[in-house]
């Protein structure tokens, strides 16, 4: 299998790019590929290529593409609005909401949230590489933690809000924009369930059991998010 890494940009064929630091530190020392050997080119928005190392500059990864840059089939919108968790549920959260298709995620500090702050710049290296490992040539987008409020403004298509006690509800369709809204350890609390109620959002079930917050993102991706 062709290993995967992102860069800054897609060069034209036959053209080289230099690899950043970190990623150049997964090629050549962790999975160490060897001079020569082919690798796949990803830019993280949606379009990749085939490349080939050639070179390292110091402790950067030097690849030449070998193939034109190619688009790989958009997905439909997938919106999940999370709310912060403690770090291994969350940075877990992450890769399974990347490994599963969603386009976007958008976390608040809820009521019963126990972790606080914005860790974006980690976050965003916890996606990059779930899409790399996947094989995903886009990676979801990272909002900045706001108010559950703002995280729900602008939202459409199928919206559905997971908490105990809901019914079952359908899952979305392949090509149908969907949004999902998850509570952090705790759930959700009444204020905002009624904002989501507000918004828009239709209760629905993970099952008879209360589930841990990662298990919770788990199940509902792979209920009511088919890719």
């Amino acid at each position: 299998m062709t290993r995967r890494f992102r860069a800054p940009f897609l060069p034209g064929d036959g053209e080289r790019v230099q690899l950043d630091a970190e990623v150049s530190h997964h090629l050549l020392r962790v999975t160490l590929v060897p001079r020569g050997e082919a690798v796949i080119l990803f830019d993280g928005l949606g379009a990749e290529c085939d490349g080939r190392l050639v070179d390292s500059d110091g402790e950067l990864a030097v690849v030449v593409a070998t193939s034109p840059a190619r688009r790989v089939s958009a997905l439909a919108p997938r919106v999940m609005v999370m709310g912060l968790t403690r770090k291994p549920a969350w940075d877990l959260s992450l890769r399974l909401a990347t490994e599963l298709g969603m386009t976007e995620l958008r976390p608040f500090v809820a009521r019963r949230s126990v972790a606080q702050g914005d860790h974006l710049d980690r976050w965003e290296r916890i996606t990059a590489e779930a899409a790399r490992q996947c094989g995903r040539a886009d990676t979801p987008v990272l909002r900045p933690v706001a108010p559950l409020r703002a995280q729900l403004a602008g939202l459409h298509g199928h919206r559905l809000v997971l908490t105990p006690g809901s019914g079952p509800a359908r899952p979305a369709e392949a090509d149908e924009a969907l949004c999902l809204l998850l509570g952090p350890e705790g759930g959700l609390a009444p204020d905002e369930l009624a904002l989501a109620a507000e918004a828009g959002f239709q209760a629905a079930s993970l099952g008879r059991w209360t589930l841990r917050a990662d298990t919770a993102v788990a199940v509902a991706l792979a209920r009511y998010a088919p890719s």
